[in-house]
């Protein structure tokens, strides 16, 4: 019967017949599906879908108002019920299986149009596909959300993540229909959508106590955001990597600090006021579903932005400086560092030894210079301002160095290499040195909280404010 493909639109309409259902792909049987087949023509007849409809299957017979009832009853059967019909002589592009029909824009998402279809194989154009497979396609706008006015949805290889992300999806899918009248609700965030919704699915399988060896080992994630309503079909992708979801699953002991991190980052959008003379009525306000829906998380963006990036690993640094190596006025709540190297170990891909070798620069620092009241401004230099250049920096470990050489418990310079990533002691390319300044200067700020030494010590400057992300 259905099956899983390994495409995008077909897996994400089986994972919510699978929602619908309540079982498992190979559990669904011919009578579910033409229970479900049933359900969805008398679904997509609601007016609500009918411009929605339109950017997943273009000029389709659900969102013609005028079409002949002949013509939109065979376009029907062909996308419920061709999977009853003759077979072709090709296999289906999705499962190989045999095809039943040829597709276009209308049937499949980024297809042409039939009218522009000019060659096929045996002189026939269209893509061949098999009604199973046509059928599950037509389920995916369920599990899908309209964000920036274009479907948002997840694949992923694995069917048992795949499950519970779409579960995620469909869920609120239903919040909007049920808050929704005669036009299917636009939200905003893409990354924000996704990110939410994968880090609400892994709490969820923990609190649903499945077996650990039940459960498939995490994996990357993937976040479609598609049509080929337009000019052409546009197609992205956001790739979640494994190290995020690992992060978030083995945070430990410092679960409660970064949940805090990430309530702080939530915002809600104000809403905006008339101007001018003709002020137009205002709309009536959003329900509070949709507000919640419609919420801007930035940490969230800031991780988005960094995946989209070739080398995300870099641009995950410095979301680190941004959201977890912060400090209010001396103010450092605890375990900041600890969360901050986990992040970094696990989504920048930084090394254990070389994280461990900062730690180790920064205590030797706290306990050295400013708990035994050595020289204290000579520690200040790495508070007073972000040492821009590798060799301003170089020049100030090297000070501190010395004090510490003179104080007995000497740092040596092939930990502050190992610290800094450098290669050997005549290597200068290293990009990331103001990670490390950030990571000491806050380890002492955390160390030092209850020091009277603290007082000694500049109060940190707010960082850059996150500018505004477009939608």
């Amino acid at each position: 019967m259905i099956r899983y493909t390994g495409n995008p639109f077909v897996d994400a309409g089986v994972a919510a017949l699978e929602y619908r259902l309540k079982k498992h792909v190979e559990h669904i049987d011919e009578r579910d599906l033409a229970d479900q087949a049933k359900a969805l023509e008398k679904e997509y007849n609601r007016k609500v879908w009918r411009s929605y409809l339109t950017v997943h299957f273009p000029n389709c017979a659900w969102v013609q108002p005028n079409i002949r009832p002949e013509k939109k009853r065979e376009y029907i059967d062909k996308v419920l019920w061709s999977h009853k019909s003759g077979k072709l002589e090709r296999a289906c592009a999705f499962c190989g299986r045999p095809a039943n029909t040829l597709a276009d824009r209308s049937h499949v998402p980024l297809l042409t149009g039939e009218t522009t279809m000019v060659a096929g194989a045996g002189g026939e154009p269209g893509l061949p596909v098999c009604g199973l497979c046509l059928l599950a396609i037509h389920f995916y706008p369920l599990a899908t959300l309209k964000v920036a006015g274009r479907p948002l949805f997840w694949w992923v290889a694995e069917p048992f993540w795949m499950r519970h992300l779409t579960r995620r999806f469909c869920q609120q899918v239903e919040k909007i229909l049920s808050a929704s009248t005669d036009e299917f609700t636009n939200l905003r965030w893409p990354s924000t959508q996704l990110l939410h919704a994968a880090r609400d699915v892994l709490d969820e399988v923990e609190n649903e106590n499945i077996p650990l060896e039940d459960r498939p080992p995490l994996c990357d994630i993937i976040g479609v955001h598609a049509t080929n309503y337009g000019a052409g079909p546009d197609y992205g992708e956001l790739r979640i990597p494994r190290g995020l979801l690992e992060f978030w699953a083995e945070a430990g002991t410092f679960r409660d600090l970064y949940r805090q991190i990430e309530r702080e980052a939530w915002e809600i959008e104000k809403p905006k006021s008339a101007k001018g003379k003709g002020k137009k009525a205002q709309k009536p306000e959003p329900s509070p579903i949709l507000t919640e829906l419609n919420r801007r998380n930035r940490l969230y963006e800031a991780l988005g932005n960094a995946f989209r990036s070739p080398d995300y690993g870099e641009e995950a640094k410095h979301v680190a400086v941004r959201f977890f190596l912060r400090a209010r006025g001396r103010s450092v709540p605890p375990n900041t560092t600890a969360l901050a190297e986990f992040f970094l170990e696990k989504v920048a891909g930084m090394e254990k030894e070389r994280l461990e070798a900062i730690r180790e620069m920064a205590d030797s620092i706290a306990e050295d210079l400013i708990l035994s009241k050595r020289d204290t401004h000579v520690a200040w230099g790495l508070f007073r301002s972000r040492l821009k250049k590798l060799s301003d920096f170089l020049q100030q470990l090297s000070r501190i160095q010395r004090k510490l050489g003179e104080a007995g418990h000497p740092l040596t310079w092939e930990k502050v290499i190992l610290a800094l990533g450098l290669s050997s002691d005549d290597d200068r390319t290293s990009s990331d040195h103001w990670l490390v300044q950030e990571l000491i200067v806050i380890r002492l700020y955390e160390r030092l909280a209850k020091s009277d030494a603290l007082a000694e010590l500049p109060e940190t400057q707010e960082k850059d404010a996150i500018p505004e992300l477009e939608q």
